[in-house]
């Protein structure tokens, strides 16, 4: 029998060969294995690297303590560079409120040597502005649905002594009524637009009167907002009645007595209505639309006083496009109108408009504005003078009615400006040595300021 030694090295040279050859594969296949584990498992650590790099690095300095007077373990303490944050909410809601307040802050008042007054107070845009007969108190009409009557006994009075009355819309037009404490109004608001007469009222036995509407007619144009409105007292009106008149923004006007009584209704037949003007007695009532013309109505009375109609007086023809905005003198003998088609016409209405005599132009000039622009507002100056008060935006430019001259510019307010009203007697003013003119203008800027007329 051969023992184990034997049978060994009785192999064959070829057998241990092929025994060397596996030998030698099988040793390669296992390192082909291992290369190939240490490849996937440096795929996987590159894949997690990002992951754990986003995550915040705690600190060197980062512990864990617990809290005086508890068992549990407080959460640690990060005392690394904290990430950037934005601003919270509670400081969003203050900066919002900080630059609401700067938005609505008006500029100091302007250094200009025309410049007379402020009258403050206000806390919306303010519609209208109208004077008293006896130029002593001035009248405003503001969104925030209250009227005010300043009393400019003394013109240039910082801090006059001033009424505000509650309305029950919002007012738009404000005017005097026979009594110089008593206001009308046009007002705007759900359902319709509203006129009304404001005046003290005492309601019981020893309390201090308070303002009431005396009356108030609604529904005065239907469907259709108010655009203006002023009114004509009877000791200034022609026919000594006076009345409150009202235009809408796009069909017709209406005419009230100082008692709320319906008294005419008239027409513009325009797409819309851009501006209304009455002369100081109430003769005539004028309405800028839409069309290229101005159309004129008179108020006619019996011998007696009392009211007999409106009638369609005349036409001012000639502009090449809409007119924007129409004043009417004192005097009742000019009419001023400004049109889109850049040019501002003087026109004589003293004529005999009832044997079929136009009115005439006696002045036509392009506005001194940049191309484009069109006056907003235009009224004439006291009684007696060649000058004429012309608003584009927060700016008034006076001029000249003799030689079409630009006398005046003024920066007036930082906002569009909603109405020029000139006091109807001259006052007293501090510096003058005899009365003088002035003006009021009122804007969407919350101010009524007042202005002296130039010296020609």
């Amino acid at each position: 029998m051969a023992t184990p030694t034997e049978g060994a090295a009785g192999l064959s040279q070829t057998s241990q060969i092929v025994l060397v050859v596996a030998g030698v594969s099988a040793v390669a296949f296992a390192a082909y294995l291992l290369y190939g584990l240490i490849g996937l498992v440096r795929v996987v650590a590159g894949a997690l690297a990002p992951a754990q790099s986003a995550k915040p690095k705690a600190s060197k300095k980062s512990v864990v303590s617990k809290s005086k007077g508890s068992d549990s373990e407080a959460e640690p303490v990060a005392t690394g560079p904290a990430k950037e944050r934005g601003p919270d909410l509670k400081s969003l809601i203050k900066a919002e409120k900080t630059a609401a307040k700067k938005k609505g802050v008006v500029k100091e008042d302007p250094h200009h040597e025309l410049f007379v007054n402020t009258l403050k107070d206000h806390a919306d845009t303010v519609h209208s502005v109208a004077w008293s007969r006896d130029g002593r108190y001035l009248a405003s009409a503001c969104e925030d649905m209250q009227l005010r009557l300043f009393d400019l006994a003394d013109v240039a009075n910082r801090n006059p002594k001033f009424k505000r009355i509650k309305t029950a819309r919002i007012p738009i037009g404000v005017g005097f009524g026979d009594a110089p404490d008593a206001l009308a109004a046009a007002m705007r608001g759900t359902p319709d637009t509203m006129v009304a007469l404001y005046a003290p009222v005492v309601k019981q036995a020893g309390d201090a009167p308070q303002y009431d509407a005396k009356w108030t007619v609604g529904n005065v144009h239907g469907k259709e907002t108010v655009l203006a409105m002023a009114s004509v007292s009877s000791d200034a009106a022609i026919g000594r009645r006076g009345y409150i008149v009202s235009l809408s923004t796009k069909k017709d006007g209406k005419l009230f007595d100082m008692a709320g009584r319906e008294l005419a209704e008239f027409e513009p037949n325009a797409l819309a209505n851009h501006d209304l003007a009455v002369s100081l007695d109430g003769r005539f009532i004028a309405a800028a639309t839409f069309s290229s013309d101005v159309k004129i109505w008179e108020m006619k009375y019996t011998r007696e006083g009392e009211f007999r109609g409106l009638i369609k007086a005349m036409n001012l023809s000639g502009h090449k496009s809409q007119v924007a905005c129409v004043a009417l003198s004192s005097d009742n003998r000019r009419a001023a109108t400004a049109s889109k088609d850049g040019i501002l016409k003087i026109w004589n209405i003293d004529v005999r408009y009832e044997m079929s005599e136009d009115p005439k132009v006696l002045l036509s000039m392009p506005m001194p504005l940049p191309e484009g622009r069109v006056y907003q507002r235009l009224a004439f100056g006291p009684p007696g003078s060649d000058l004429l008060a012309a608003s584009y935006e927060g700016i008034v430019q006076l001029i000249s009615l003799r030689s079409g001259d630009l006398l005046e510019r003024i920066d007036a307010h930082d906002s569009t400006i909603t109405s020029i009203r000139w006091c109807p007697v001259p006052r007293p003013l501090g510096g003058e040595q005899a009365p003088v003119f002035v003006f009021a203008t009122s804007s969407r800027d919350k101010r009524v300021r007042v202005w002296r007329a130039p010296k020609l």
